[in-house]
């Protein structure tokens, strides 16, 4: 019995998730080209890429001019139109340049030596160096006698394992095989061998003379705008994150000296606050009890000619009693404490201390305590 482990292994990602992924790319793939018209999306696909196909083995068949996509795209090119001029003016009248056109060859099959074998998955990306070196170690051909490609699909029943198709074309049959097209072994880029039938059997593309890729302007011109575009849009995250932080860093500055300035400007109020509280709290006060000009003004007015104030001082005896202590002599300190009961700013007058004769002053020594009245 095996483990509930066993469902994750690496046959269950490469066969149920690829497949997976796969089926989601080609349906998404075929929605997204639904939404345009043929014309519009022929357009949309066409990398500017061009292939004059020659089909050989058929009595002078022309020339066809075809899109990537395998569309014929205008009239054949004859033997007769290449005797007469060339093929880049034969291109040009078709709207097509020679760089950007591959001129490729059909073959039949028959023409052709193919070996199939299987090789590890492993191999596939070192398998056009190891195919060359097999062609001289288990052919009977020089590499430079021969054309080569090969075609490697997957193992149906192995799959990490590679089925390979190798097929080779002696380079000698290629000018029989061009006799009356109007084209020479020069002229050609590409060999391949004809299709089996009407079955889509991929079929290898056998590089006769040019190697490189012929130019895109348009797929190359769309690159460099997306670099460019790419890279104006890094320059103008890293402008923006550098701006913010700029402002940032400003802000912040700006909030460190607002801050300090509402600190001063709490520390004001709260001593402004507090000023007021003390002046509220003493004209409450002032308002409670006679001002002492107003007290001093009135013991005054009270004390007879023969009396007079060597002391006097304001006292709180208790809390929200305030009273005039009076130290000093008269000719009848007996008298002194009617006279400030009859005043409308005391009260309970008394005298603190026992009358003493003055011998020099020739007058007695007194001491008085009045409360002052409160107000109303």
């Amino acid at each position: 019995m095996s483990s509930p482990s066993s469902i994750w292994r690496k046959e269950f990602f490469e066969g149920s998730l690829a497949s997976s992924a796969s089926r989601a790319w080609n349906w998404y793939r075929a929605e997204f080209f639904a939404l345009f018209s043929p014309p519009t999306l022929a357009w949309l696909l066409d990398r500017g890429e061009r292939r004059l196909l020659l089909r050989v083995g058929r009595q002078r068949e022309p020339l066809q001019l075809l899109s990537a996509d395998g569309h014929a795209l205008a009239d054949p090119v004859s033997a007769e139109e290449l005797s007469a001029s060339s093929i880049d003016e034969a291109l040009e009248r078709r709207g097509a340049t020679r760089a950007a056109t591959k001129i490729v060859v059909e073959i039949p099959r028959e023409a052709f030596f193919v070996r199939r074998f299987d090789a590890p998955l492993a191999a596939q990306p070192d398998l056009p160096r190891l195919l060359a070196s097999e062609v001289e170690r288990k052919t009977p051909f020089l590499l430079a006698d021969i054309l080569h490609g090969h075609v490697a699909e997957p193992h149906p029943q192995s799959p990490s394992k590679l089925v390979v198709e190798q097929w080779i074309l002696r380079r000698d049959l290629l000018p029989g095989l061009l006799d009356g097209s109007g084209l020479s072994v020069d002229d050609l880029d590409l060999a391949q061998p004809a299709p089996a039938g009407e079955a889509a059997t991929s079929v290898p593309a056998l590089t006769v003379g040019r190697a490189v890729e012929a130019p895109h302007w348009e797929r190359k011109a769309a690159l460099a705008l997306a670099v460019v575009a790419i890279a104006f849009f890094v320059l103008g995250v890293a402008v923006t994150v550098w701006r913010q932080e700029r402002d940032a860093a400003a802000l912040d500055v700006e909030i460190a000296e607002m801050s300090r300035r509402a600190a001063d400007a709490r520390k004001l109020a709260e001593q402004a606050a507090s000023e007021s509280r003390l002046l509220a709290t003493l004209r409450e006060e002032r308002a409670k009890y006679p001002a002492f000009v107003d007290l001093w003004e009135e013991v005054s007015r009270i004390l007879p000619d023969g009396a007079f104030v060597s002391d006097l001082r304001l006292a709180e005896a208790r809390e929200g009693e305030r009273s005039i202590e009076i130290v000093g002599l008269a000719d009848s300190a007996a008298s002194l404490p009617a006279l400030f009961d009859r005043s409308s700013l005391f009260v309970d007058a008394k005298l603190t201390a026992p009358i003493t004769p003055d011998p020099i002053e020739k007058r007695e020594s007194f001491s008085l305590q009045v409360t002052v009245r409160r107000r109303q």
